[in-house]
């Protein structure tokens, strides 16, 4: 079985959350790491900075393949000045998690030249409250799984419906980190790749304003090979309207880089795995889809 090394670079999650994510890793046999002081909450966050630094170190030092992340929330951002101060480490390990965790994977995928899994945080997954993904992470940790395949993408513009291939890799993460992210040093590259987005709690009008940045920016430009949006929620407008879709949509329409929708992955009730800088081929037309290796 490949170990798992725990690390909470963003918010704390209730302790509860954590003994859950615990369970269910030892229901699944898997071997991992806890480290000491890891819930020792300051501020915002799990714990100091400082020690979400030696976590991650320890973590990097450690015989464990995978660095999976408790909880988003906020707080990666802050660490990635210490992570571009190590040396980068010998043996590559595959950073899991989504959300604010997007900053880290967006360093780890630049910077390190590393692959990773934008997937659930480990506070999520519960053996009392099984998920339909769940499955899929347990043939990830047994070896079984080398590849990932979503069928029934949904193209949303007219450049989404041309017939072809796209076989790039895929990048992004969570909108509001990816435009956090413009002018700093670990800023999304996404010219000749895939890009997902998703999101949560934000409304129609935000969603918009923050493409528009990231395009008047140059980073969302006519490099980029294709963009497919995962899951939107908890963006309800004051009168309870939701016009999430709405936003993307326009957007879309108003784009030349292929548009798609329908992929179960982000902050809704599926989170799928979805492998960053890897070989990742995208099947454009009307019956979409989108292949990635692990």
């Amino acid at each position: 079985m490949n170990k798992i090394s725990i690390i909470a670079p963003a918010s704390a999650a209730p302790l509860k959350s954590l003994n859950q994510g615990l369970d269910w890793l030892n229901q699944n046999d898997l071997d991992f790491d806890l480290p000491k002081n890891l819930l020792k909450p300051k501020l915002f966050f799990a714990s100091s900075v400082e020690t979400q630094v030696e976590h991650i170190q320890q973590a990097l030092k450690s015989e464990a393949e995978y660095l999976w992340c408790l909880r988003g929330g906020y707080g990666s951002a802050r660490l990635i000045p210490f992570l571009e101060k190590m040396k980068k480490p010998k043996t590559k390990k595959t950073l899991m998690g989504f959300s604010d965790i997007t900053a880290l994977h967006l360093f780890f995928n630049q910077v390190w030249k590393w692959p990773t899994l934008h997937s659930r945080v480990l506070s999520q997954m519960d053996p009392q409250n099984p998920h339909e993904d769940d499955g899929q992470y347990e043939k990830l940790f047994s070896g079984a799984l080398t590849s990932v395949e979503y069928k029934g993408l949904v193209p949303f513009n007219a450049a989404a419906k041309k017939k072809q291939i796209i076989t790039s890799t895929l990048t992004g993460g969570n909108l509001r980190i990816l435009e956090t992210s413009i002018g700093t040093s670990w800023q999304l590259k996404a010219d000749n790749k895939i890009l997902f987005i998703e999101d949560v709690g934000e409304r129609g009008y935000s969603i918009h304003r923050m493409l528009t940045h990231l395009e008047q920016a140059g980073v969302l430009n006519k490099k980029v090979q294709a963009v497919i949006l995962g899951t939107f929620t908890e963006g309800l407008e004051k009168d309870g309207t939701d016009r999430t879709q709405e936003a993307l949509k326009a957007f879309a329409q108003d784009s030349s880089i292929p548009f798609f929708t329908g992929l179960p992955c982000g902050h809704g009730p599926i989170n799928y795995l979805l492998p960053f800088g890897t070989k990742a081929q995208l099947s454009v037309g009307t019956k979409a889809k989108l292949r990635v290796e692990l």
